[in-house]
Formats: C-alpha cells, structure tokens, sequence
C-alpha cells in the first residue's frame, strides 16, 4: 500500500488529500506550526476552510508529529506558502532516511529566499535535499494548475499539469487519478514552476479591475479585463523563454489556464479588488493575512522583480517587454494610482 505525507493544512495540501485517500494511499496530512487550527477543526470533523469534512481515511498530525507522519511515506506533497517553504522543507529533510526512496510534489507556488539568492523553490529543495543524499536520485514535481482547491475538495472535473524531473514518475502518478481529476505530465519542470509564480502576480490586476468598475459599471468591463489577460499570457510567456524554458508553456493549462482560475476565483484576484479601491497594497495583503487569506501575488512581486533583473540586466527590459507587470509592480510596491497605471497601459497598447 502507497503512503503520502502531505505537509500543510491550507486550501490546496488539504484538498489534494481527497484524490489520493480515494486512490487507497495511506495519507497522513502534517500542519505547520501555523494550522493548528486548522488541524483542530478537522478532527472535530469539520475542515474550516474548505467547509467540510476530511476524507476519514486521512490521518491528522500537528507539526511536532512530522517525524510519525513521514515514517514509510514514500510520496511526500509540500503545500504551504513560498515564504515558509525553505525553513519547512529542511525539516522534512531532517526527517527523511538515507535507505528510503521519496518523490516529491510541490504545491507550493513563489520563489524563495535561499542562502542570499532568490531562486525557483525547486532550486532550493534540489540544494538542501541534496547536502544530505547526494548520491540518491532527487524526483520531484512541481504541480501546476487549474486547480483550484475548493473545485477539487468538491470533486468537480479537474486537469492539473505537473512539470516532472524523471519520466519514471509518471508511473507515481497514475495512482492519483480519479474520474474527476485527472493530470497532465509534462517535462517542462522550470516552465510549470515559473507559470505558477507569475500566474498570482496578473491575477492581480483582474481584481484591480473589479475594484476599479464594479460599482459602478457591473457587466460592462469584460473587454478591458480580457485586455489585460492576453497581455499577462504574452508577458508569462516571455519570462518563462528568459528563464529558458519553452515559451509555449505560457499557454497551455499551466499558464493560461491557471491564470484564468486565478483571475476569475483565487485570493489574489480578491487582493487587487482592494488595491483597486484605493486600499494600501500593504495594509490589504496584512489584512487578508489576518484572516487566514494568504495573497501569494503580493509576496511574489517582491522577489519576482530582482529576480527577472537578474536574468536580464537591461534597465528597460521591464518598461518595454512587461508593460503590465512593470505597472502592477508601480502599484503594489511604489504605491502608484491603480486608475492611472492601468489607464496608461491601455493608452500605450
């Protein structure tokens, strides 16, 4: 019998359970030490974010219990937040035996900080996996979307792609299936990943919109929101060719299709309708946080921005090549005007 460790209570690490205790895997789902709640709720029966209860197959662990949670578990899935994701997956590592064989799933989505650099998480992971297995083979997936979590809690029809460092893991991966979700592996690994950081940055400005029209011009902003769409799918699809990966990658499920879920029902698109109010860009992000909504575009521009300067020195490259970006970049980190920075991107389209 297959055993997982998910770790992390939050939307996604809980609702993939669903999948996996119906495929017979012996699932143990781990909360950080910031899901105790969650964790709490959920063996009095009752998933609080998700609304409703865990599949009861799913065994429940606080984070002091990681060490149990990871024993025998050969399939590990990683779902917390960028900015905890350093500091939690050297833990598990800490955790892990040299005679055991692991794959790894990441449903985080951001980059990291890592030891002065700025990297894709899974460049992290790789560094710290292995300064402690350097001769063991390191698979690992980085889980794209559409997914989002509440339509997979609920079993609605679901495609999901997974970027995969070694072909073999397709072979792990037919045990998740089910007739309501259904994945899509793809060699492409750094493509998945980067479509998966910049997805909850654009998704931004769709909610920026919703704060800007809404009221009063409900229905009628639909062409400027698909506007904006095309422009992030072209823009991802440039970064992820910097980032050299394959540029088509932007448009395929794990980049437009992503960013279409994300822009239409996800956090991030709930963030930019504040910003779009005129609320401040920190106080709104804080105040989500506050409640339990993380809004992980918020955290991403951060890094997103030194991190494209990295790979590109042109001063301009931002300007000329990401009009959209540069302008939510203006808008959450230099507190610019959401109506005048939108305003100029559609004069200049």
């Amino acid at each position: 019998m297959l055993k997982a460790a998910v770790i992390g209570a939050g939307y996604m690490g809980s609702a993939i359970t669903f999948p996996l205790a119906e495929n017979n895997i012996e699932v143990n789902l781990v909360g950080t030490w910031l899901d105790d709640h969650l964790i709490e709720s959920s063996i009095k029966g009752m998933h609080p974010k998700l609304k409703k209860p865990l599949d009861s197959r799913v065994k429940l662990f606080y984070f002091p219990g990681l060490e149990d949670a990871l024993k025998d578990a050969g399939i590990i899935f990683i779902g917390i937040a960028s900015e905890g994701f350093v500091n939690v997956f050297k833990k598990v590592v800490d955790n892990l035996k040299a005679g055991n064989s692991y794959c790894f799933f990441k449903l985080t989505k951001g980059l990291v900080e890592y030891k002065g650099r700025i990297l894709r998480a899974t460049e992290a992971a790789y560094d710290i996996y292995n300064e402690k297995f350097s001769q063991k083979d390191f698979l690992w997936a980085s889980v794209g979307g559409p997914v989002r979590a509440m339509d997979l809690a609920y079993k609605t029809p679901s495609a999901s792609i997974y970027g995969i460092s070694d072909a073999k893991i397709k072979t792990v991966l037919k045990n998740f299936l089910t007739d309501y979700y259904r994945i899509i592996p793809t060699e492409d690994l750094k493509g998945v990943e980067v479509c998966s950081t910049f997805k909850n940055i654009y998704a931004i400005a769709a909610g920026i919109c919703d704060g800007l029209y809404r009221k009063e011009k409900e229905g009628l902003y639909h062409n400027i929101v698909a506007m904006l769409f095309n422009q992030a799918v072209t823009e991802i699809s440039k970064i992820v060719e910097l980032a050299g990966s394959n540029k088509n990658t932007a448009f395929t499920l794990a980049g437009m299709g992503d960013l279409h879920v994300t822009s239409v029902a996800g956090r991030n698109r709930r963030y930019g309708e504040e910003v779009g109010k005129g609320n401040d860009a920190d106080l709104v992000f804080r105040q989500m946080q506050s409640e339990g909504e993380y809004g992980e575009g918020y955290m991403a521009i951060k890094l997103a921005i030194p991190w494209l300067e990295s790979l590109n020195k042109d001063r301009d490259f931002l300007k000329q090549q990401l009009p959209l970006l540069n302008a939510l970049n203006n808008i959450i980190s230099e507190k610019a005007d959401s109506s005048s920075e939108i305003n100029k991107l559609v004069k200049n389209f």
